[in-house]
């Protein structure tokens, strides 16, 4: 990006422009300071529409609806709306900055190396991100009453992880809230279809705190899998993907993670409503308690990272800062932001030796191609190459104070190791059990897997289990539902996943005795009975 005076960018309402950070399909976002003071004398991030779409009523009701929505949210991992302006009849949003880029950006590195997100850290920007959303769906209006704000495009691009380690929701232009100004057609489906939850698109056709739930779950698969879930050739067969193709388990793929851990990401995928997670705040528990303390990293941990990925990044926007702002506003400026002067900063190079201390190699088993994040026509970002980021967004900064991290250490050595059973694929040592996962054909609450029988409590459709290394790859299963109907069916085994072979045999309940109330031999008269 070349470096723009301040006069090749202008003002919009009472914000300077200074830098132009982003640009997507429907608005470019600006780094700018206000020169009014309302919002405060640091930086602030401005989203406007392009130019062709400022007078589409669609388009601008989208950024209406992402303003007014965004701006009742208060919460630390949201990011923050202040206000909503016109320039010339064209609306714009003015939302807080911070340094830092994409959760999108940053895997298009990783996968560029063959490495994927350490489950601590892929936890931390889980987690962070379910609060987010749980204070979202949570939202009421003045008088109490629930504002049923969803989402509905919970994806990488819309995660923007800052410097200092905290992840940030943003960008709820296609947000679903009850009294929304823009109202989505019956047969129109938003989001990105290869993190749509499957009763979106299926004939329920309905969008609830669930289907946020679903979305963030491939997210946090993607991260530790290091590969898409979802993703076909085309429109049709990612709709496909979506409603019908197995979702291995993250150790059926290979990756150290413990089992209650992979069972909770499991259950979050889980197609079945009964299942799935019903609030983000439950998924966001089950996560902490099968992970324990030691296995949810921090944000400085993430800070660490993120300032390996963006620091030189970082550094170039503050040099085009410099040559759009007065020389002695600048220190004032970054101060105000909670910034650090990167000058005299450097950055660290996001190198190949530092990966191998901040993330782990993908794991390679498993039959899904390895299929890239990044979009098609996107150009290849090259790690310290100083280049302009295209972070489109902005989040909350107000009150943090910021500080340089020190040198960079490794996370993984520090991390508990889980030894995840190794994928068929891969030639391995004879090992003393191995592990299966099922995907059973009911919502069950009591599970019998050849002579091994399992409480499931919450009630799922999938379970894993630990088996000898002689027992053969022909099971016979029997799954009870909570109304006590069974389905009994024969599964194979191959490649760690059990699947269904023929058919599936089900039995009703066993009615229960019927009870029958001895009734006094006598006379009835005038309603009443004369005993014997």
């Amino acid at each position: 990006m070349s470096l723009q005076p301040p006069a090749a960018l202008g003002r919009v309402g009472p914000y300077e422009l200074l830098v132009e950070i982003g640009c997507g399909g429907m608005a470019s976002v600006f780094l700018a300071r206000p020169m009014d003071g309302r919002v405060g004398s640091g930086l602030v991030a401005v989203k406007r529409l392009h130019k062709h779409l400022a007078t589409d009523r669609v388009f601008v009701s989208m950024l209406v609806d992402e303003a007014r929505l965004a701006s009742a949210i208060r919460h630390d991992n949201v990011v923050r709306v202040h206000e909503l302006g016109f320039e010339a009849g064209a609306p714009y949003i003015v939302m807080d900055y911070v340094e830092g880029a994409s959760l999108a950006d940053l895997t298009f590195a990783l996968l560029d190396a063959g490495r994927a997100f350490d489950v601590r850290m892929a936890l931390r920007i889980s987690l962070d991100t379910l609060a987010g959303l749980h204070a979202a769906h949570e939202l009421r209006d003045e008088t109490g009453r629930p504002l049923g704000i969803v989402h509905r495009d919970v994806s990488p691009q819309n995660l923007l992880i800052g410097c200092d380690g905290r992840t940030r929701l943003t960008d709820f232009g296609v947000a679903k809230a009850q009294d929304r100004v823009q109202v989505t057609q019956v047969d129109e489906v938003k989001g990105k279809l290869s993190y749509l939850a499957p009763e979106r698109i299926d004939k329920r056709r309905i969008c609830t705190a669930q289907s946020d739930v679903f979305s963030m779950a491939i997210v946090l698969w993607e991260c530790i899998a290091g590969r898409r879930l979802f993703a076909g050739d085309s429109t049709v067969d990612t709709l496909a993907a979506v409603m019908a193709r197995p979702i291995p388990s993250l150790r059926d793929l290979g990756a150290a993670i413990p089992l209650p851990v992979d069972d909770v990401i499991a259950r979050a995928l889980s197609r079945d409503l009964d299942t799935r997670f019903s609030t983000a705040a439950d998924f966001a528990s089950a996560l902490e308690r099968s992970g324990g303390p030691l296995l949810v990293g921090t944000h400085a941990e993430v800070g660490r990272l993120m300032e390996a990925f963006a620091g030189l990044r970082m550094a170039e926007r503050h040099s085009q800062i410099r040559l759009a702002v007065a020389k002695d506003d600048v220190v004032e400026l970054l101060r105000a932001s909670g910034l650090p002067d990167r000058e005299s900063l450097t950055g660290e190079r996001l190198t190949p030796e530092l990966l191998l201390s901040l993330a782990p190699p993908a794991p390679a088993g498993g039959t899904l191609e390895m299929v890239s994040f990044r979009p098609a026509r996107r150009w290849r970002w090259i790690a310290g190459a100083g280049l302009g980021g295209l972070t489109l967004g902005a989040a909350v900064m107000a009150g943090v104070a910021y500080r340089r991290v020190g040198p960079i250490v490794p996370l993984v050595a520090a991390a508990p190791s889980f030894a995840a059973p190794a994928p068929s694929v891969v030639a391995e040592p004879v090992r003393s059990s191995r592990w299966v996962r099922v995907t059973l054909p009911v919502v069950a609450v009591r599970v019998t897997f050849d002579e091994v029988e399992r409480e499931l409590t919450p009630p799922s459709d999938t379970v894993s289990f630990e088996l000898e290394p002689e027992r053969g790859t022909r099971h016979r299963l029997t799954a009870q539902a909570a109304d006590g109907t069974r389905a009994m069916a024969t599964v194979v085994e191959a490649d760690g996943i059990a699947s269904l072979e023929g058919t599936v045999t089900r039995a009703a309940p066993v009615a229960s005795p019927v009870r029958r109330i001895a009734v006094p031999a006598g006379t009835v008269k005038n309603g009443f009975t004369k005993l014997r």
